[in-house]
């Protein structure tokens, strides 16, 4: 895979939407909804709780993008897409700007416009933090931070209305 030099990518940001993926873990415990976040470790949002993702490189499959950003935060290798089905499909998009206050509320990122194709998955082993990842925890409908990097709290959300929407 070709990598751009830091000086292209930072002309390519300044000009272009980098395409991204925002993982949502995501556990049914008894009657309730629970989602997996992680400390940001790294970068402008570091300290604050965020959901796993990132760029999508040029020509990589959504699905290995996916399975490569888990695995570089939470060492995740065995995960299914949730709902199942093995055909990526986000169930949310969402837009970043640089301003951290748009109408209506989007996502923030002080680096780049980007796109974010949001997707829920189900963790098939333990995950084990590490890189962008400082640590993990699973959180309830009312333990969504009410700011997190990048404005995650608006995807959190999003996914809890999602997952409280399905029928039983």
């Amino acid at each position: 895979m070709n990598y751009l030099s830091e000086d292209i990518y930072k002309i390519v940001t300044a000009n272009i939407p980098i395409v991204c993926v925002d993982i949502i873990p995501v556990k049914k415990t008894s009657n309730n909804w629970q989602i997996g976040i992680i400390t940001r470790a790294t970068g402008p949002e570091a300290g604050k709780p965020a959901l796993i993702g990132g760029r999508i490189y040029h020509q990589e499959q959504i699905h290995d993008a996916i399975t490569r950003h888990l695995k570089a935060d939470c060492q995740i290798n065995k995960y299914h897409l949730f709902p199942h089905n093995d055909v990526p499909k986000p169930f949310y998009v969402q837009q970043y700007l640089h301003q951290a206050q748009a109408d209506p509320p989007l996502g923030y990122d002080p680096t780049k416009h980007s796109i974010g194709l949001t997707y829920l998955v189900e963790f098939l082993e333990k995950p084990r933090p590490q890189n962008e990842a400082r640590d993990f925890r699973w959180v309830g409908l009312g333990e969504i931070p009410k700011q997190a990097a990048y404005n995650h709290q608006l995807l959190m959300n999003e996914a809890f209305q999602f997952l409280l929407g399905l029928k039983a």
